[in-house]
């Protein structure tokens, strides 16, 4: 985390430091690679020139890096962000930030709280859920939840064998049907009346679930 935020005149310091050092050195590299490049026109390069070339390609590509990883850092100390950026490497961002005079305490990945009542009244509702969730199933103190109950409505002409016959579907046989509109007008009786072949267009039949 960063403790504080850097003082913008700091930070432009830094930066500026690290722009000339990446600049000269960027140059140095830049006329080396001239040099050892002229030998590759050679019939057989010299060995060492080769190594000499690889060698400051990838000085120049570091140069580079590091001049944009302090960019980042520096920009970060700038806004106070109190998390590192993604891919920025922790060592180098310490030592960034205490160049900008930014205070770094441990625990770098994220912001600090601080122990107060009112924060632990605020963080006990969710160590209480962690809890919960972390409880196997028979042993949560939850509310078993009510069925949803099914309603069709009457449609002229419609039998409770009709509908028990819509409602199990094409595959069942009589003796099902048979038990299922028996289970319909049981739990219907009040709206049906006493016979159970006698149902009205728009009446709403409440269908037994399980």
């Amino acid at each position: 985390m960063i403790a504080r935020t850097a003082s913008t005149a700091r930070c432009a310091a830094v930066w500026t430091i690290a722009t000339a050092a990446a600049a000269l050195a960027a140059r140095l590299l830049v006329s080396v690679l001239s040099e050892a490049g002229g030998a590759l026109t050679a019939p057989e390069p010299p060995f060492d020139r080769l190594l000499l070339l690889v060698c400051a390609g990838a000085a120049l590509v570091a140069v580079a890096w590091l001049w944009l990883v302090t960019s980042i850092v520096v920009v970060e100390a700038l806004r106070g962000l109190p998390r590192p950026v993604p891919g920025v490497p922790g060592p180098l961002r310490r030592l960034v930030l205490t160049a900008c005079g930014v205070a770094v305490l441990a625990g770098l990945a994220g912001p600090a709280h601080a122990s107060t009542a009112e924060d632990h009244r605020d963080h006990t509702p969710q160590t209480a859920a962690v809890v919960i969730a972390g409880l196997p199933l028979p042993d949560r103190a939850v509310a078993p939840k009510r069925p949803a109950v099914e309603v069709v409505e009457v449609a002229p002409g419609d039998t409770l064998w009709a509908i028990a016959q819509r409602e199990l579907g094409p595959t069942a046989d009589d003796a099902a049907i048979t038990a299922r509109w028996h289970e319909i007008y049981e739990l219907n009786r009040a709206v049906i009346g006493a016979d159970p072949d006698l149902i009205r267009p728009a009446q709403r039949l409440r269908l037994p679930t399980g």
